[in-house]
């Protein structure tokens, strides 16, 4: 699918050319990377991908996995405290957040809440059935060489599959993902046209050596599960109308005069807290 591009006030996208600015072979600077996922209900996915990607970027150590448990209902916790998961929490390779108070799953939501508590420079989505591919920390820091400010790193512009990344300060300034979009569909496509309508550069990793996009495909019929609308052709089709209309009338920054990206109970687990 396409991402849209504003009906008005239309600009250029500003996209990499490997060929006019060649990608390094090593960078000089490691800037910090969080990688961000957010479980609800689908830990039978990240059981197969959170080891397999940690294992996958242990070249770079400037990383964290930042693992939200959005009130996930199976055996999420229980895993994520494990003695499968617990020394990658001891040594600060991962960062465990859980909420116990959404009732359905946001994307937008759950999203700005792990990003807002990572620490990385860059932040950067991978769902919980999304593989990294090896060394994908590593090329994003060669990216982020190339373009150390307003840089948008995804795959490209189609079927991104929300692995959308950005230099969190530049995150937090557009407002995040957009938290009028419910359940699912477009909050990916929301934030990126609107980066790329404020003139920042994509960066983009599809033609990448490694397969960075690899992932366990989720039948339709449970696309929509632990969302308030389980009908997610719905949600999309009415997301998309959102942003569209936010686009054609310049609204490039989300969520303003409103509080988003919180929760009240959010708990920082720790393994003294197991």
């Amino acid at each position: 699918m396409l991402i849209p591009r504003p009906q008005l006030r239309e600009r250029p996208w500003r996209v990499w050319s490997p060929v006019r600015e060649p990608l390094p072979d090593t960078a000089n600077v490691f800037v910090k990377i969080s990688v961000c996922t957010t479980c609800m209900g689908r830990t039978h996915d990240l059981k197969e991908t959170l080891l397999h990607n940690i294992l996958d970027n242990e070249d770079y150590r400037a990383l964290e996995f930042v693992i939200l448990n959005y009130n996930s209902p199976d055996d999420m916790h229980d895993f994520m405290i494990s003695s499968t998961v617990r020394p990658h929490i001891e040594n600060g390779r991962v960062k465990y957040l859980r909420t116990r108070s959404p009732q359905f799953y946001s994307m937008s939501h759950s999203r700005n809440v792990a990003f807002r508590n990572a620490t990385g420079h860059i932040v950067t989505n991978v769902d919980a059935d999304n593989f990294t591919g090896k060394g994908f920390a590593s090329y994003l820091n060669r990216l982020a060489a190339v373009c150390p400010q307003r840089a948008v790193f995804t795959k490209g512009k189609r079927r991104i599959h929300g692995r959308l990344g950005m230099y969190k300060d530049e995150f937090e300034k557009l407002g995040g993902y957009d938290e009028d979009l419910k359940g699912y569909g477009y909050d990916d496509h929301s934030l990126l046209a609107r980066a790329m309508s404020s003139g920042y550069t994509l960066m983009w990793w599809a033609a990448a050596e490694s397969d960075f996009a690899r992932r366990i495909i989720t039948p339709r019929d449970q696309v929509g599960q632990r969302m308030e609308n389980p009908n997610w052709r719905d949600t999309e089709r009415v997301n998309k109308g959102i942003t569209l209309e936010k686009l054609a009338r310049g609204e490039l920054i989300a969520n303003k005069d409103r509080e988003w990206g919180t929760v009240n109970d959010l708990e920082t687990i720790g393994m003294s807290d197991t």
